[in-house]
């Protein structure tokens, strides 16, 4: 299966928990990110996603609605997944630079500078080496 790890919110999906513990092997219901043909959880239902797609968006970034999306609103402002805060600067990268670039920007955001270890929004120390990373606090 293939991964995919571009949202359509804006999200880094390689960030996911699920999509880490996915890529080791590891997960109970694994996910191949919410654009691929098996995503798990919230991801397999996303309002977002749908309303995007009915669109014929890649991303909400494309959409002219964006800046009074209620949805998207929601989404940013939900104290339980505060890194949620980060999706309209992502999306402002995709617009100026592309997905590829956003992308490859996102991969070594979200790896550990001393190991190379991929880590989540939440994580605090690398899990392999112990170093602190940053987490998705240092986006805000």
């Amino acid at each position: 299966m293939e991964y995919t790890l571009d949202g359509y919110c804006g999200l880094y999906c390689g960030a996911c928990p699920v999509m880490l513990e996915t890529k080791a092997g590891a997960a109970t219901n694994p996910c191949y990110g919410c654009k691929s043909k098996q995503p798990a959880g919230h991801c397999a239902t996303c309002g977002i996603k749908a309303c995007a797609r009915s669109k014929g968006y890649a991303f909400c970034g494309e959409c002219a609605d964006l800046g009074t999306c209620e949805q998207m609103r929601n989404f940013m402002i939900d104290a339980q997944w505060p890194y949620h805060q980060g999706v309209l600067k992502n999306m402002e990268m995709i617009r100026r630079e592309g997905v590829t670039k956003w992308l490859e920007a996102q991969d070594q955001r979200w790896r550990c500078t001393n190991c190379g270890t991929s880590h989540s929004w939440w994580d605090e120390t690398c899990s392999r080496c112990g170093q602190a990373v940053a987490s998705y606090r240092a986006d805000l």
